[in-house]
């Protein structure tokens, strides 16, 4: 909570920007909701600033370029540099998410694979996952979900502060991140 609120007060000036960004590029709201599933099957919705033209469907945390055709000029800024994700901070500090967790799904997962039973475990802004991402952006959805899986079973199993610490680190410091 300390860390989202600090972020966000620091950040204020650079969200302004994005904001003003998004209402000169499209008409429309600045943020957009989400309807997102943890690893248990719950949903909940997050936030993010809005990269598609007002009257068309988000689809930036599942990104291929089939889908991008209605992603405005700022908006492809945004997801490529992520900072359309800085909202995401509101949902730390509203208790939905956590800064290190289990992976976000699109989709509940228990539609292919039952549930983790991960009840302590928060999803997260970055995860186990994020941090071992090798699939390509067309990868198999199945085989995409059981590795999430597998890798939320194994920070449930493992998760410490250091292991948090870890994670955050190996996304920064990889090349993915900025690429």
């Amino acid at each position: 909570m300390i860390v989202a609120s600090a972020s966000l007060l620091l950040l204020s000036p650079l969200i302004l920007l994005i904001s003003l960004g998004i209402k000169i590029d499209s008409s429309g709201p600045v943020l957009c909701r989400h309807k997102r599933y943890n690893s248990n099957n719950m949903q909940f919705e997050i936030f993010e600033f809005r990269t598609t033209l007002a009257d068309e469907r988000e689809e930036t945390l599942n990104r291929r370029h089939d889908t991008m055709q209605c992603v405005t000029g700022f908006g492809q800024i945004l997801q490529r540099s992520g900072l359309n994700k800085l909202p995401l901070l509101i949902d730390i500090l509203r208790g939905e998410i956590s800064i290190v967790g289990s992976h976000l799904f699109t989709d509940a997962p228990g539609k292919e694979f039952p549930p983790l039973n991960l009840h302590d475990v928060r999803p997260g802004l970055v995860s186990w996952a994020h941090a071992n991402d090798d699939q390509s952006e067309n990868a198999d959805v199945a085989n995409n979900v059981y590795r999430c899986i597998k890798c939320d079973r194994y920070y449930a199993e493992h998760r410490s502060f250091f292991f948090d610490v870890k994670i955050i680190l190996y996304i920064l410091l990889s090349k993915k991140t900025y690429s």
